[in-house]
Protein backbone atom coordinates (compact mmCIF):
# COMPACT_ATOMS: atom_id res chain seq x y z
CA UNK A 1 0.00 0.00 0.00
CA UNK A 2 1.31 3.39 -0.92
CA UNK A 3 1.52 5.99 1.93
CA UNK A 4 -0.80 7.82 0.04
CA UNK A 5 -3.40 5.67 0.46
CA UNK A 6 -2.34 5.24 3.57
CA UNK A 7 -2.71 8.74 5.00
CA UNK A 8 -6.14 8.68 3.19
CA UNK A 9 -7.28 6.07 5.33
CA UNK A 10 -5.75 6.78 8.50
CA UNK A 11 -7.74 10.35 8.60
CA UNK A 12 -10.76 8.57 7.19
CA UNK A 13 -10.58 6.51 10.49
CA UNK A 14 -9.62 9.49 12.29
CA UNK A 15 -12.76 10.91 11.14
CA UNK A 16 -14.77 8.50 12.24
CA UNK A 17 -13.71 7.98 15.62
CA UNK A 18 -14.38 11.72 16.35
CA UNK A 19 -17.56 11.23 15.09
CA UNK A 20 -18.26 8.12 16.97
CA UNK A 21 -16.82 9.90 19.78
CA UNK A 22 -18.85 13.19 19.47
CA UNK A 23 -22.27 10.96 19.36
CA UNK A 24 -21.10 8.94 22.63
CA UNK A 25 -21.00 12.18 23.94
CA UNK A 26 -24.13 13.52 22.70
CA UNK A 27 -25.79 10.20 23.42
CA UNK A 28 -24.56 10.39 26.81
CA UNK A 29 -25.61 13.93 27.07
CA UNK A 30 -28.98 13.00 26.20
CA UNK A 31 -29.33 9.71 28.15
CA UNK A 32 -28.36 12.37 31.49
CA UNK A 33 -30.83 14.42 30.34
CA UNK A 34 -33.67 11.90 30.18
CA UNK A 35 -32.27 10.50 33.56
CA UNK A 36 -32.70 14.02 34.75
CA UNK A 37 -36.73 14.39 33.22
CA UNK A 38 -37.88 10.85 34.95
CA UNK A 39 -36.43 11.45 38.25
CA UNK A 40 -38.51 15.27 37.56
CA UNK A 41 -41.42 13.23 36.94
CA UNK A 42 -40.86 10.49 39.70
CA UNK A 43 -40.39 13.35 42.35
CA UNK A 44 -43.90 15.18 40.93
CA UNK A 45 -46.10 11.71 41.45
CA UNK A 46 -44.45 10.72 44.76
CA UNK A 47 -45.62 14.97 45.43
CA UNK A 48 -48.97 14.22 44.09
CA UNK A 49 -49.63 10.54 45.70
CA UNK A 50 -49.07 12.73 48.79
CA UNK A 51 -50.98 15.63 48.53
CA UNK A 52 -53.49 13.18 47.34
CA UNK A 53 -53.15 10.88 50.82
CA UNK A 54 -53.78 14.16 52.26
CA UNK A 55 -57.26 14.86 50.60
CA UNK A 56 -56.16 17.59 47.88
CA UNK A 57 -58.20 17.64 44.56
CA UNK A 58 -56.60 17.58 41.47
CA UNK A 59 -56.97 20.61 40.70
CA UNK A 60 -55.19 21.98 44.09
CA UNK A 61 -52.17 19.78 43.14
CA UNK A 62 -51.94 21.27 39.67
CA UNK A 63 -52.29 24.91 41.24
CA UNK A 64 -49.59 23.95 43.84
CA UNK A 65 -47.03 21.90 41.61
CA UNK A 66 -47.65 24.38 38.84
CA UNK A 67 -48.92 21.77 36.15
CA UNK A 68 -51.78 21.59 34.01
CA UNK A 69 -54.36 19.72 35.69
CA UNK A 70 -54.39 17.18 32.46
CA UNK A 71 -50.58 16.26 34.01
CA UNK A 72 -52.01 15.76 37.47
CA UNK A 73 -54.59 13.41 35.51
CA UNK A 74 -52.21 11.74 33.69
CA UNK A 75 -50.18 10.90 36.67
CA UNK A 76 -52.87 10.00 39.07
CA UNK A 77 -53.65 7.10 36.00
CA UNK A 78 -50.10 6.34 36.60
CA UNK A 79 -50.04 5.64 40.59
CA UNK A 80 -53.25 3.75 39.76
CA UNK A 81 -51.48 1.70 37.75
CA UNK A 82 -48.59 1.27 39.65
CA UNK A 83 -50.98 0.65 43.23
CA UNK A 84 -52.69 -2.49 41.16
CA UNK A 85 -48.87 -3.73 40.00
CA UNK A 86 -47.99 -3.65 43.40
CA UNK A 87 -51.15 -5.27 44.92
CA UNK A 88 -50.99 -8.03 41.85
CA UNK A 89 -46.95 -8.42 42.51
CA UNK A 90 -48.04 -8.80 46.32
CA UNK A 91 -50.72 -11.11 45.79
CA UNK A 92 -48.33 -13.14 43.15
CA UNK A 93 -45.37 -14.00 45.45
CA UNK A 94 -44.47 -11.80 48.04
CA UNK A 95 -46.90 -11.77 50.04
CA UNK A 96 -46.36 -15.57 51.42
CA UNK A 97 -42.77 -14.03 52.20
CA UNK A 98 -44.11 -11.10 54.43
CA UNK A 99 -47.20 -12.71 56.28
CA UNK A 100 -44.03 -15.22 57.06
CA UNK A 101 -41.88 -12.52 58.22
CA UNK A 102 -44.17 -10.85 60.40
CA UNK A 103 -44.58 -14.65 62.28
CA UNK A 104 -40.68 -14.75 62.71
CA UNK A 105 -40.64 -11.25 63.86
CA UNK A 106 -43.17 -11.78 66.48
CA UNK A 107 -41.34 -14.93 67.92
CA UNK A 108 -38.77 -13.25 67.92
CA UNK A 109 -39.92 -10.24 69.82
CA UNK A 110 -41.97 -13.48 72.59
CA UNK A 111 -38.36 -14.52 72.75
CA UNK A 112 -36.93 -11.40 73.91
CA UNK A 113 -40.09 -10.14 76.36
CA UNK A 114 -39.64 -13.79 77.60
CA UNK A 115 -35.43 -13.08 78.64
CA UNK A 116 -36.38 -10.15 79.87
CA UNK A 117 -39.26 -11.22 82.08
CA UNK A 118 -37.32 -13.80 83.74
CA UNK A 119 -33.84 -12.91 83.79
CA UNK A 120 -33.78 -8.93 82.91
CA UNK A 121 -30.85 -7.83 81.06
CA UNK A 122 -27.95 -9.57 82.76
CA UNK A 123 -25.56 -8.08 80.11
CA UNK A 124 -26.24 -4.76 82.19
CA UNK A 125 -26.77 -6.39 85.57
CA UNK A 126 -30.16 -5.19 85.54
CA UNK A 127 -33.33 -6.51 87.33
CA UNK A 128 -36.63 -6.08 86.24
CA UNK A 129 -38.34 -4.34 88.99
CA UNK A 130 -42.54 -5.86 89.20
CA UNK A 131 -43.52 -3.12 87.14
CA UNK A 132 -41.19 -3.25 84.27
CA UNK A 133 -42.10 -7.65 84.60
CA UNK A 134 -45.78 -6.96 83.99
CA UNK A 135 -44.85 -4.50 80.81
CA UNK A 136 -43.14 -7.50 79.33
CA UNK A 137 -45.97 -9.31 80.26
CA UNK A 138 -48.36 -7.27 78.52
CA UNK A 139 -46.21 -7.59 74.91
CA UNK A 140 -45.86 -11.12 75.22
CA UNK A 141 -49.78 -11.03 75.35
CA UNK A 142 -49.96 -8.27 72.35
CA UNK A 143 -47.52 -10.86 70.25
CA UNK A 144 -49.37 -13.34 71.35
CA UNK A 145 -52.92 -12.17 69.96
CA UNK A 146 -51.14 -10.70 66.93
CA UNK A 147 -49.66 -14.08 66.14
CA UNK A 148 -52.84 -15.55 66.79
CA UNK A 149 -54.61 -13.06 64.42
CA UNK A 150 -52.40 -13.56 62.09
CA UNK A 151 -52.62 -17.06 61.73
CA UNK A 152 -56.58 -16.90 61.73
CA UNK A 153 -56.08 -14.96 58.45
CA UNK A 154 -53.03 -18.03 57.12
CA UNK A 155 -56.49 -19.71 54.87
CA UNK A 156 -57.16 -16.37 53.25
CA UNK A 157 -53.13 -16.05 52.54
CA UNK A 158 -53.20 -19.49 50.82
CA UNK A 159 -56.00 -19.31 49.19
CA UNK A 160 -54.68 -15.83 47.57
CA UNK A 161 -51.74 -18.51 46.84
CA UNK A 162 -53.79 -21.10 44.98
CA UNK A 163 -55.79 -18.56 43.18
CA UNK A 164 -52.44 -17.01 42.09
CA UNK A 165 -51.19 -20.52 40.75
CA UNK A 166 -54.61 -21.40 38.93
CA UNK A 167 -53.88 -17.43 37.22
CA UNK A 168 -50.69 -18.57 36.46
CA UNK A 169 -51.45 -21.72 34.89
CA UNK A 170 -54.01 -20.06 32.93
CA UNK A 171 -51.85 -17.57 31.50
CA UNK A 172 -49.16 -20.05 30.26
CA UNK A 173 -52.36 -22.24 28.14
CA UNK A 174 -53.08 -18.98 26.80
CA UNK A 175 -49.34 -17.99 25.94
CA UNK A 176 -49.28 -21.76 24.26
CA UNK A 177 -52.32 -21.77 22.13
Amino acid sequence: MDSENYDKIKQHANSSEIYCATMQNSSTGMQIKQKKWIYAIEERRREVAQMLAQGHSETDIAQVLHVHVSTICRDVKELKQLSQRFVFDLAKGELTYYYKQCIDGMDEIRREAWGLYKYGDWSQGVHLTVKEKIAALRLLKECNEAKFALLEKSPSVLNLKAMEEKLDNIQIKRTSH
